[in-house]
């Protein structure tokens, strides 16, 4: 097996995992891309990577503006005065 075959089937599994765990913590790696373009007898894998990725990021910044939503109604929530009491006592 050549080695950009090799190479590149370790990024491929590794980009797998990553999606596979997206809800967990990985140990940050660095990246080194392999030499050469990727074989053509992985293209189809990448391919199929690349769509999950940009499912994963499609979905993430839907999330996000749904939070930058929610923070912006939470600002448009008048704070109470300083001297206002902060309960009222019915009992007493």
């Amino acid at each position: 097996m050549p080695d950009n075959l090799t190479a590149w089937l370790a990024v491929l599994d590794r980009f797998e995992r990553a999606l596979d765990a997206a809800d967990e913590q990985l140990d940050p790696q660095p990246f080194e891309p392999p030499a050469g373009p990727i074989p053509d007898e992985l293209r189809a894998r990448a391919e199929s990577v690349r769509a999950r990725q940009q499912l994963m990021i499609n979905g993430l910044a839907a999330s996000r503006a749904g939070v930058a939503r929610e923070i912006a109604a939470l600002r448009r929530v008048p704070t109470p005065r300083q001297d206002a009491p902060a309960y009222l006592d019915v009992e007493g």
